[in-house]
């Protein structure tokens, strides 16, 4: 059986804006997030894919051939269409962190998390420092610097009124690719801040010891793919699973997981490429 929504999701997502907004309304009644994976630049491809439907578009900022620029003009074009951009950065430091969320990025999607201080650390520096008179047992204070006029735009809001509310609407999600990562992903998960765990199979599974794309089809991968699901859904978090096909976010979201991508732009050009070209092999060899 499917898992239901986080136990901790309030039950209201009036106060909340962007991608946090999204995943309460898709948890009653309950709905896969599905997204796109954009590795190549441009605003005009951002803006296209941001148009076909999808819940968020995720720039990748780790393996894509994404440079600073191209992440701001990409987040922006997405934001504009109304859908959440989501970055994915290539490393849990402080300054990427910071220009990644002064693009106006709904979210991040921080790689290879191995500990829970990683974790805390990261929470940091995504998070804007808490005046004393409005901080309460509960509050996340953190250490992010405030100054990018590109980042409220991008919410629609003014720059006042993006710095009293970001804290609760950016969206940390952080990937268990590790084996270091897999044995502390119950820890990691009990961050506060932390909103979601994100498996990257084919990390996790050259991590474990095999080859890297043979993670369907190996049963300890699959069982270690279940314990991060798990980890994620004991915290009351969201749990997140990358897809390159419409059979496996459904087998996914079917398993428990939330937010799922549909492939890739590359992988929708190789894809389509192959197919087509494939039906001409009898005439043209």
């Amino acid at each position: 059986m499917p898992y239901s929504s986080p136990p901790d999701a309030p039950s209201s997502s009036e106060a909340l804006m962007g991608l946090q907004k999204v995943m309460i309304q898709a948890s009653n009644p309950r709905r896969p997030v599905v997204g796109s994976w954009l590795m190549f630049p441009g605003a005009s491809l951002a803006r296209m894919v941001a148009q076909m439907g999808y819940d968020f578009v995720l720039v990748d900022c780790e393996h894509g051939n994404i440079a600073d620029a191209d992440m701001h003009t990409s987040v922006g074009a997405i934001a504009a269409q109304g859908v959440s951009p989501v970055v994915r950065i290539p490393a849990p430091e402080n300054w990427i962190v910071k220009r990644t969320l002064d693009t106006g990025a709904h979210g991040i999607l921080c790689p290879m998390m191995s500990t829970a201080e990683e974790a805390r650390k990261l929470v940091s520096y995504a998070k804007f420092p808490i005046p004393k008179n409005l901080r309460t047992p509960d509050s996340i204070c953190g250490i992010r610097g405030a100054g990018s006029p590109f980042a409220p735009a991008a919410f629609g809001q003014g720059m006042g009124e993006y710095i009293a509310t970001a804290n609760r609407n950016i969206f940390i999600a952080v990937q268990i690719e590790t084996i270091e990562g897999l044995e502390s992903c119950e820890e990691i998960a009990k961050v506060d801040g932390i909103d979601m765990l994100f498996v990257g199979p084919n990390d996790l599974c050259s991590s474990m010891g095999y080859p890297a794309l043979e993670h369907l089809h190996n049963p300890e991968v699959q069982n270690a793919i279940q314990r991060v699901l798990s980890a994620a859904k004991a915290a009351g978090k969201y749990a997140g699973m990358f897809c390159t096909s419409a059979e496996q976010v459904e087998a996914r979201y079917e398993q428990g997981f939330d937010f799922m991508n549909l492939g890739a732009d590359v992988v929708a050009l190789a894809t389509w490429n192959a197919v087509e070209l494939g039906k001409l092999k009898n005439i043209r060899f």
